[in-house]
């Protein structure tokens, strides 16, 4: 297992993320956001407490948190693998003496790796405007690890698959946005 390349193609691809640290980062909290203030405070405000006594806004947290992990792990991964076959420096990848499950660890690692501190950031940003309490905090980080791998090898399929643009919205248009109505 060559562990220096994983961890180059995994600080490049984690790197991307502070280059664009506004549509990586800053983006999705803020419509994360809005979803908090529409529906937590003004839905939220007129029903009665979904569960226990847990308010609405609280009920909504953990949904908006794995909405906005799958949405990103998809789109993460997807655009790490197809950019570098769009400029063509995936030749440089593909001619180093890397496997391909170790090209697959390095991308998928850093999209799922973005993916989580994102929804961390989230349920941050999420404390701000509803009350949280966590109650089994290790299988919370165990179930978005889980998910943001999953998906983020979902959109390394979906990278590789693609031949253009078009095709790299085309499988999360019809299946990640139906996923979210779940």
């Amino acid at each position: 297992m060559n562990w220096r390349a994983i961890w180059a193609i995994y600080t490049f691809e984690m790197a991307r993320t502070g280059r664009t640290l506004f549509q990586s980062i800053v983006s999705p909290v803020l419509s994360t956001s809005l979803y908090f203030v529409v529906f937590g405070s003004a839905i939220g405000g007129r029903m009665q407490p979904v569960v226990e006594g847990l308010e609405y806004g609280s009920f909504l947290v953990p949904g908006l948190i794995m909405l906005s992990l799958f949405t990103e792990s998809v789109s993460n991964a997807s655009f790490g693998i197809h950019m570098p076959r769009f400029t063509g420096t995936i030749f440089e990848v593909l001619s180093a003496p890397v496997s391909a499950f170790e090209i697959v660890l390095g991308y998928v690692g850093a999209a799922a790796t973005k993916s989580v501190m994102l929804g961390l950031v989230i349920l941050a940003t999420a404390a701000f405007f509803v009350p949280i309490q966590i109650l089994h905090p290790f299988w919370m980080i165990a179930f978005m690890l889980l998910t943001a791998v999953t998906f983020s090898l979902f959109g390394f399929i979906i990278g590789i698959w693609a031949k253009n643009w078009e095709q790299m919205q085309l499988v999360p248009m019809l299946i990640v946005t139906p996923l979210t109505f779940l």
